[in-house]
């Protein structure tokens, strides 16, 4: 593991890395505490962004989604059992990367880069704001997080590669997913349990459609590589 920066103390300041290399994981603090305490995150390889992420809820989530249930804690919601490492790319891409990470709060955090292979391309991040009473698509993507969820979900549609169609409640959806997680508060991120997960890394899925409600709007961010 190397240390690759120090956050710099003070809500909304931004620590900027410069670096010669894109490590496959980013590490803020440590692996294990539910929640790496940035508001902001933005991660360019080349000049390119990869990574752009607002909310400390949903930047937590991305970083929980590639870890399986380590272990079951029913007292805890959301984060349980699941370690933090946001996965930039695939291996280490050596190639000049700028990171830079606004702080939430007063901390001092080491931020650690982890890479155990050569990498050959970068996951990409980026969010989308479907508004109330509205719809949106997305298709080509390898995972989707959706907040205020199921406050401000009506429905989310699966079109499946095989034909099959289904309209699905928020609620149902860690059924569909439960080898990764063993328990949905384990299958639904954030210290509220309000981030609904779809995984498509075997890409079993064309395309979803968010349905929102009249309660308000959702945020879905959009994982591909």
């Amino acid at each position: 593991m190397s240390q690759i920066g120090t956050m710099t103390t003070g809500a909304g300041v931004v620590t900027s890395l410069n670096l010669a290399f894109c490590p496959q994981y980013l590490i803020i603090d440590n692996s294990y505490t539910g929640t790496f305490d940035l508001t902001n995150i933005d991660v360019s390889i080349n000049g390119q962004s990869t990574v752009s992420l607002i909310g400390a809820d949903d930047i937590d989530a991305v970083a929980q989604i590639r870890s399986n249930a380590s272990q079951t804690d029913s007292s805890v919601t959301g984060d349980a059992g699941l370690i933090m490492a946001l996965e930039l790319a695939n291996g280490q891409i050596n190639a000049p990367t700028l990171i830079r990470l606004t702080n939430e709060g007063a901390n001092t955090n080491q931020i650690f880069g982890v890479s155990s292979a050569v990498g050959s391309a970068p996951y990409r991040y980026s969010q989308f704001t479907v508004n109330a009473t509205s719809n949106q698509l997305f298709s080509e993507f390898d995972s989707v997080l959706i907040n205020s969820s199921p406050t401000n979900i009506d429905s989310i549609e699966i079109q499946w590669v095989d034909g099959f169609k289904e309209r699905y409640s928020p609620l149902e959806l860690p059924v569909l997913w439960r080898s990764l997680y063993g328990a949905q508060v384990q299958s639904k991120f954030s210290t509220a349990g309000d981030i609904s997960f779809i995984n498509n890394e075997d890409g079993n899925i064309s395309n979803i459609t968010v349905y929102t409600n009249a309660n308000g709007s959702a945020t879905c961010t959009i994982g591909r590589i």
